[in-house]
């Protein structure tokens, strides 16, 4: 970013906001967008005239709303109030911005419950719901993939394939666990949990992650069809591996894949061909998605890492500073024939989560701090 110049730094600050903007906004009735901004009171209105008490009160004396009902409109307004977003109270304006553009009963909706803040109250980062807001749109306090069923209530997790990922300390800890959609974003680039602080994991190799949006003449993506596989194995164990071949076509309905009852037997053959009357997982997704297994199955093994924590403390020296490293995956049988690893950094084991076996040699062997 030093090779940047300042110009081009705002031009992807805005890109950023208008692409988070774009993602949370309401899906319930005509697409509105709401813009916060602050500025001083009219020295004639009330508020002017009346001293704040603190500064919480101070910036709701400020704050003000523009409502938008296009991207061009939107864009051009960050645009005008860029100098803002670099203010005191450029982070809370953008906040209450996304907050508003995806709708309070949209947000009370997603929530776990009513007792839940949207900011940490110890520490001040953004609860679970809100990360997930920012990061895929949608307003779930949830990690997991799909939707689950528990007696008669139904649990919304991740629906899709987000851009960027999340990883959390506290699955290495086995207080939760990621599933896919944030573990595989379509960017390399990863939020990163602690128990205190968030910061951010990059890399510049595409290669590392793999984009499975839905394509036009396919409406399912891989994982889709893992997920709807799952649910129809024999008592909805994901770990059972195979489905009975009387369900196929219903599987196939339900990742909207076409076919005849020719085709049907034909792959029926194809895929069960000792007539067990059961079909493999792994046949199946090789069958309809051949290209997306082969991508899946070549994942590089050495790759380079950036990691940034925003906070002075938590840095070499006290200075903010981007801190690279060399990763590598370790094949099961080379990290068995491993002695003596020693202690493991909190960061390495919120990058197992992910990846079991990485090493990291970070740059000067100063390894970044997760706090």
């Amino acid at each position: 970013m030093s090779n940047l110049e300042e110009d081009r730094c705002i031009d992807l600050l805005i890109d950023s906001i208008l692409d988070i903007m774009l993602l949370v906004v309401g899906e319930d009735g005509p697409m509105c967008y709401c813009w916060a901004h602050w500025s001083e009171p009219d020295d004639s209105s009330d508020e002017a005239r009346t001293e704040p008490e603190s500064g919480t009160e101070k910036f709701f004396q400020g704050l003000k709303f523009i409502h938008i009902t296009s991207q061009d409109e939107l864009h051009g307004v960050i645009m005008s109030l860029t100098p803002q977003l670099q203010s005191s109270y450029g982070v809370l304006c953008f906040l209450y911005s996304v907050l508003f553009t995806h709708g309070m009963l949209a947000l009370r909706k997603g929530m776990g419950d009513e007792s839940e803040t949207l900011i940490d109250p110890t520490h001040g980062h953004a609860s679970q719901s809100l990360i997930n807001l920012l990061l895929t749109g949608q307003m779930t306090p949830n990690l997991f993939d799909g939707v689950r069923s528990i007696s008669d209530y139904s649990l919304t997790g991740i629906l899709k394939q987000p851009k960027t990922g999340f990883l959390t300390l506290f699955e290495a800890l086995h207080y939760c666990e990621a599933g896919w959609y944030l573990k595989n974003p379509s960017y390399p680039i990863w939020v990163l949990g602690s128990e205190t602080h968030l910061t951010v994991l990059a890399s510049p190799q595409p290669e590392l992650v793999s984009d499975e949006s839905s394509h036009t003449d396919q409406k399912a993506t891989l994982h889709q069809a893992e997920l709807e596989f799952a649910r129809l194995s024999v008592g909805q164990d994901p770990d059972t591996g195979f489905i009975q071949s009387e369900r196929l076509a219903e599987l196939l309905q339900n990742l909207q894949i076409s076919y005849t009852d020719q085709s049907l037997n034909g792959v029926k053959q194809k895929l069960d061909p000792e007539d067990l009357g059961v079909i493999l997982k792994e046949p199946f997704l090789l069958h309809f998605f051949p290209k997306e297994m082969s991508k899946r199955c070549s994942q590089i093994s050495n790759f380079k890492l950036i990691h940034y924590n925003g906070l002075q403390k938590s840095n070499p020296n006290g200075q903010v500073r981007y801190q690279t490293g060399e990763a590598r995956i370790l094949d099961p049988t080379e990290e068995l024939a491993e002695i003596g690893t020693g202690d493991i950094s909190p960061i390495q084991r919120c990058l197992q989560t992910k990846w079991p076996t990485i090493r990291i040699k970070w740059e000067n062997d100063q390894t970044p701090s997760l706090n």
